[in-house]
């Protein structure tokens, strides 16, 4: 009788043992893979700041997020069946760069995603403006680079010289040779430090990004004529390029009387340059979700992204209408028309 308990308590602890070493496997063990979800879909009033500015207290403009998680195996077991779960190789989403690049990078692409929208209101609005570059920032590097060079670099200084923006700096490089060695001094992490490069080609009509390898943005501050009309945004910790529309129609409804969202839910993704454009984003799908969850009335959609965000809005019965825009001047037309 002991003997026959002896092994059922054996069979028991390892069959225990072995839903543990299963489920450690399942939730513990890290895997090459990310997985993009639905995230955050916030007003975007309370990050923008404008002195004197009237606000519709009902309607709001928001913007949509995706939430990037490395996965554990249940997650990426769940991807095949959720269609809100989008499964990647980590590799292919931050390429070669460390975790904390891949961020900072994410955080200059928004800084300059948020100078373009403050530009882009500035034209719709007919707001007088002028720029001035503060800083050049290293947001991408080529894959396989020996360059010291990182995401997330501000540039200070070329050879002692100081960087100011992309034109002066296409001015001193037009000076070197291919081949030539480049000494930078560069902030990092709030700390400065010495980064070595190498010109690989002299600085033509294509731009610097093929001559230094890597991509630079520009961070810029637009000055108003009317010191009164200075936009002033803080997003915390969102990153990325795609709230540049939502940030585009908050800024320009602040400077013309707030009448825009009509007390109406809006919310909306998409990029935008300076002249007003605006462009695709990935992970449409998502955020479609996303944003039916939070009650949204109208979606505004880049064009390129539209007929999938309207498919993902009638395949989960959302009563969300899908706007597609192809500038920020033809989303205001349109909100303006279906306004009342």
């Amino acid at each position: 009788m002991k003997a026959r308990q002896r092994g059922s308590g054996q069979i028991i602890l390892r069959s225990a043992l072995a839903a543990a070493i299963v489920m450690l496997c399942l939730f513990y063990v890290p895997t090459p893979y990310a997985v993009y979800t639905p995230g955050l879909v916030a007003p975007v009033a309370p990050m923008v700041q404008i002195d004197g500015s009237e606000r519709d207290p009902e309607g709001a403009f928001m913007l949509t997020t995706i939430r990037l998680t490395y996965a554990n195996y249940w997650m990426a077991l769940q991807s095949m069946w959720d269609s809100d779960m989008m499964l990647y190789r980590k590799r292919d989403v931050i390429g070669d760069k460390s975790e904390v690049e891949y961020a900072a990078r994410l955080t200059y692409v928004m800084q300059q995603s948020q100078s373009n929208a403050v530009e882009a209101a500035y034209r719709a609005a007919d707001v007088p403006y002028r720029i001035a570059t503060e800083q050049l920032a290293v947001t991408d590097i080529a894959p396989g680079s020996e360059d010291e060079l990182r995401p997330g670099d501000r540039l200070l200084a070329l050879d002692g010289q100081t960087v100011q923006d992309a034109e002066t700096l296409s001015d001193q490089l037009s000076k070197r040779q291919a081949g030539e060695q480049l000494t930078w001094t560069v902030v990092r992490s709030g700390e400065e430090y010495q980064a070595i490069s190498t010109l690989r080609q002299l600085v033509a009509a294509d731009g610097l990004a093929p001559a230094l390898g890597l991509q630079l943005a520009e961070l810029r501050k637009l000055e108003p004529d009317d010191p009164g009309q200075t936009v002033r945004i803080d997003a915390g910790e969102i990153g990325g390029p795609s709230a540049g529309l939502m940030f585009a129609l908050q800024i320009y409804d602040d400077l013309t009387g707030g009448v825009l969202a009509d007390g109406r839910q809006i919310a909306g993704t998409g990029t935008i340059d300076p002249e007003g454009k605006v462009g695709p984003i990935g992970g449409i799908s998502l955020k479609i979700t996303a944003a039916d969850a939070m009650g949204a009335e109208l979606f505004l959609a880049p064009l390129q992204n539209a007929e999938e965000a309207a498919e993902k809005a009638r395949r989960i019965g959302s009563s969300m209408e899908v706007i597609a825009v192809s500038t920020i001047d033809e989303a205001i037309a349109r909100l303006q028309d279906k306004q009342g």
